[in-house]
């Protein structure tokens, strides 16, 4: 069993990890750049990392399969999302950032089952709050909180 100084490091890690994978996301979005590409080009990494965070100080294998599946399941996490929104809302409707956001989060909570529902909502939420104010961190608190009851029942009842 691992202490709590290695288990926090590698929650540490991986908040780093997610954080990436967002900033990532993002690029490929609007640059319209293949996620291999930015996957396996540390160099271009660095440039969505502040002066006091390292993306050397993260989860490289969790980083790489966060947006593996991501882009592998595509599809069915913008259903998910989707199916969240309030009525009249689409997914072309919201910020770039924030469907980045919500598609790794809900991607983390269907695809990496052996990580707690906790641990996946608090992480983007505090993702959230370092690019946006109150409103837009309740908004993905509130869709991410239904996602996760659907997901995880699901998961239960396997």
């Amino acid at each position: 069993m691992r202490s709590k100084k290695e288990r926090r490091s590698r929650t540490g890690l991986r908040g780093m990890a997610r954080l990436c994978a967002v900033q990532m996301s993002y690029r490929a979005g609007i640059c319209g750049q293949k996620i291999s590409d930015l996957i396996n080009n540390k160099e271009d990494r660095k440039v969505f990392i502040s002066e006091n965070l390292s993306s050397s100080e993260m989860d490289e294998e969790f980083f790489k399969n966060l947006l593996n599946a991501a882009h592998a399941n595509s599809t069915l996490v913008d259903t998910l999302v989707g199916k969240h929104l309030s009525a009249g809302w689409k997914l072309e409707r919201l910020d770039s950032v924030i469907k980045c956001i919500l598609r790794l989060a809900i991607t983390e909570l269907h695809c990496f089952r052996e990580i707690p529902t906790n641990i996946i909502l608090n992480e983007y939420i505090e993702i959230s709050k370092a690019f946006f104010e109150r409103s837009e961190v309740a908004f993905v608190n509130g869709l991410l909180n239904a996602a996760a009851q659907e997901l995880r029942a699901v998961v239960s009842q396997n």
